[in-house]
């Protein structure tokens, strides 16, 4: 809690951030799919429990979490099924065997997330703000004397630590995620927009349920990927047919990309060249002709960037469609 009176004051409003959105006018490619989850869960996991977390931030992290994980769908299905204690208790499934006859059994979760989420606020003195106020002016109102002069400043700083763990149906740990989150500001007496402590821990605990489900549930993802357009060792009398190229993306991708395959017969090395030919094939789903393109580019030009985020994108993708698969047959 804030104590300073006069100064650190309990204040609810959120701080604002600014931000100046710039128009990007750089040639590009969309490219739209599934990406994988960070963790390799089994493919069987649909109905997980959501247990009652203890500690002072655990009911505010079930509630961010039930958010976060109902909310998934990829391509228009629900991804998980949640269910709470409560609706454990009196959840039954109907099961009708051969002989026509239907039985009921109580509902069995895939999967239980379970655990602590606790939290430390620390309230103390920080280095003061230094500057400089004018005391004396001449006769055309222009400062010829100042003084400098101190702001007390306070520093609030909150960590939430999390230990959670996710356990299949026989037991096992499948996920756990036990790192701190910490976030500092700093409050000085000369202005009024103080966030609290509450703000700064709900703030922790929306970042803890959007990590946990990047790392349990696979996103779907629409980028604007830009073409690389350096053409430092194309051949010359092709420059001009691969600015076209480029140039033809802002209207037409197919013509873009075929001009970029009709580059290659005679640019068979070229990075460029390469890579946008395996954008090409992202963007389209050809996902194995564009691994294949795009490591090509690789072995053109080591350490370049654009490949190699290629790279990993599409490999996210094969990952996540061959997950998708599995789950749809079983």
């Amino acid at each position: 809690m804030l104590k300073w009176a006069g100064f650190l004051k309990a204040a609810t409003a959120a701080a604002v951030s600014l931000g100046v959105t710039q128009a990007v006018h750089a040639e590009t490619i969309t490219v739209e799919g599934v990406y994988a989850a960070r963790v390799d869960m089994p493919a069987s996991i649909e109905l997980v429990l959501i247990d009652r977390f203890e500690g002072e931030l655990g009911q505010d992290l079930e509630i961010a979490l039930i958010d976060a994980l109902g909310n998934v769908f990829i391509r228009g299905e629900p991804y998980f099924d949640l269910i709470t204690p409560n609706a454990l208790s009196i959840a039954v499934v109907e099961v009708e065997g051969n002989d026509g006859i239907v039985t009921t059994r109580s509902l069995a979760p895939d999967a239980e997330l379970r655990g602590t989420v606790r939290s430390e606020v620390i309230e103390q003195w920080s280095d003061p703000k230094i500057e400089r106020e004018c005391v004396a002016r001449d006769e055309d109102d222009k400062c010829i004397e100042r003084r400098e002069i101190k702001i007390e400043c306070r520093k609030l700083s909150v960590r939430v630590d999390p230990r959670l763990l996710l356990t299949g149906s026989g037991g096992e740990q499948l996920y756990s995620q036990t790192e701190s989150r910490f976030i500092e500001e700093r409050f000085c007496a000369d202005h009024d927009d103080v966030l609290s402590s509450l703000d700064m821990e709900n703030r922790l605990i929306n970042y803890l349920a959007d990590d946990i489900r990047r790392d349990l549930a696979p996103r779907e993802s629409r980028q604007e990927i830009r073409v690389m357009e350096r053409r430092k060792n194309l051949r010359k009398e092709d420059r001009r047919l691969f600015r076209n190229a480029v140039k033809a993306t802002d209207e037409s991708v197919t013509a873009a990309c075929e001009g970029f395959q009709a580059l290659e017969a005679t640019n068979p090395e070229h990075v460029s060249v390469l890579f946008n030919i395996g954008l090409c094939h992202e963007s389209s789903g050809e996902l194995n002709a564009a691994l294949d393109y795009y490591a090509r580019a690789l072995t053109a030009d080591p350490g370049r960037d654009y490949p190699t985020d290629g790279l990993r994108r599409v490999r996210s993708r094969i990952r996540a469609e061959d997950h998708l698969a599995q789950r749809a047959s079983l």
